[in-house]
């Protein structure tokens, strides 16, 4: 059996049970717990169950966020949004403007796709900094601190001094989720450093393909009133669009 075909089946009995055991995917599967444990292991890496002692629960969609995706991982969910929503990015930085990119498998694509001749581009994401770093258009500042290795970010209280200090015309953050109220990340560290980077902005974008709006994540780091734009792909649900428009604006395709 494929393994393609072994996790189909362990979701779906996940699904109908939601708590499942090692011995009971061996003993419907006849094959080696290892497998079995290797099989949840990248379920779980995909965001799909939670590994447990001896087994494995369904996640909750609807409800808190629990694992949060390495940048591997995240650089293959939904890359036909990121690509739409990266073009918009693009296209509001204009030339001359000294512009904060956070870090996010989306924002990392905004390279792809600008076509002024110069601007200023500070980020304290070492993939972001990675694509641009060759390219003599755009002067380059990235900013240093503690790495996280899950998501190429740099944060702390050295990355949040710098931040506090400068200007910038734009902030494009992505983020986790959101509700009406509050936008969320996966860790408080990279959330503060988000804020900072969003508080240094005269304008302040968020970045969110449509599956997350009104979900929520582990930390609530900014008012969903405080922020001028949304940036989401053109997948919105109507009626998500219309209530998310009466708190912020919304650009799409």
């Amino acid at each position: 059996m494929l393994k393609e075909e072994r996790q189909k089946i362990m979701l779906e009995l996940l699904t109908e049970k939601k708590i499942v055991k090692v011995a009971d995917i061996t003993e419907k599967l006849q094959v080696a717990d290892m497998t079995v444990r290797r099989d949840f292991q990248e379920l779980e890496d995909k965001g799909l169950i939670i590994r447990i002692h001896g087994g494995a629960k369904m996640l909750d969609k609807d409800t808190l966020t629990s694992i949060e995706l390495s940048h591997r991982e995240k650089k293959k969910i939904h890359l036909e949004e990121k690509i739409e929503i990266a073009q918009i990015i693009a296209e509001n930085i204009s030339a001359g403007e000294t512009i904060f990119l956070g870090p996010g498998t989306t924002i990392e694509l905004v390279y792809d796709y600008l076509t002024v001749d110069y601007a200023k581009i500070i980020t304290n994401s070492i993939h972001v900094f990675n694509k641009f770093k060759h390219d003599a258009r755009f002067e380059l500042i990235l900013i240093g601190g503690a790495y996280r290795s899950k998501t190429g970010a740099f944060v702390g209280t050295i990355a949040n001094d710098f931040i506090s200090s400068i200007h910038v015309q734009k902030s494009f953050i992505g983020v986790n989720g959101l509700n009406q109220a509050t936008i969320f990340t996966s860790n408080e560290d990279e959330g503060l450093t988000q804020k900072y980077a969003l508080n240094s902005a005269e304008e302040k974008f968020i970045i969110a393909d449509h599956h997350k709006l009104d979900k929520k994540d582990f930390y609530g780091f900014y008012k969903l009133e405080d922020i001028d734009w949304l940036i989401t792909d053109a997948g919105i649900p109507a009626d998500k669009e219309q209530s998310f428009s009466e708190s912020i604006h919304i650009l799409k395709k």
